[in-house]
């Protein structure tokens, strides 16, 4: 993935309020083998925005939609995919940037609601109640017009300590070895948050069969 965004590779000169060819000038210089890959499409880079393309920043940078949101994968935060059969939120704290049909959540409380989103029974609140029908039998679609309508509970720092712990101990197990079995930890969490609905036994015990 070639990533450039506007004036570079002079983008952090506050001073340029357009496109510089100074900054192509510099581009070209300090990385002339992507320069000249580049400028085979000029043409058509150049056509992708004309009001805005080679006037509000250069024909080889983003445009402005990317360059508004991309300093977000540099943050903490949870990575999921779009179609999936379980849930599968992935923690993220390494500044990886992801490809299409996958999503990102920065902000507060990231591992507690890693935690959560990853449970059981949220995967289950969400694919009966919110998900707005599944992919078949099986899949399902975490678009963010039906997870924002999931009633994550707010609670304290102190209480989220509890998931916080756990959620570490997985990541710490799975980086020692990534086939390593945390099914043991991802239970005390599904506790963790079968009290925060306070589930009755037979409620669990419909979640836990499903």
């Amino acid at each position: 993935m070639i990533f450039i965004p506007w004036h570079f590779p002079l983008h952090k000169d506050k001073s340029i309020g357009g496109a510089s060819t100074k900054a192509e000038e510099e581009f070209k210089k300090q990385y002339s083998v992507i320069y000249n890959h580049l400028s085979q499409y000029k043409e058509k880079l150049s056509n992708r925005n004309k009001s805005e393309t080679g006037i509000r920043y250069e024909w080889y940078a983003l445009q402005r939609c990317a360059n508004t949101y991309y300093s977000a994968f540099a943050k903490e935060k949870i990575v999921w995919g779009e179609i999936v059969q379980n849930a599968e939120f992935f923690y993220d704290n390494g500044k990886y940037f992801q490809e299409a049909t996958s999503f990102i959540l920065t902000g507060e409380n990231i591992k507690y609601l890693n935690a959560f989103l990853n449970s059981k029974p949220s995967h289950y609140f969400f694919k009966t109640f919110y998900a707005g029908g599944g992919l078949s039998e099986k899949g399902i679609r975490y678009k963010k017009a039906f997870m924002q309508n999931i009633p994550i509970p707010k609670i304290s720092e102190q209480a989220q300590q509890a998931f916080i712990t756990l959620v570490e101990q997985i990541l710490q197990a799975k980086k020692n070895n990534p086939e390593v079995d945390t099914s043991h930890w991802e239970t005390k969490i599904d506790q963790l948050v079968y009290q925060l609905y306070q589930l009755t036994l037979e409620e669990i015990d419909i979640i836990e069969k499903t």
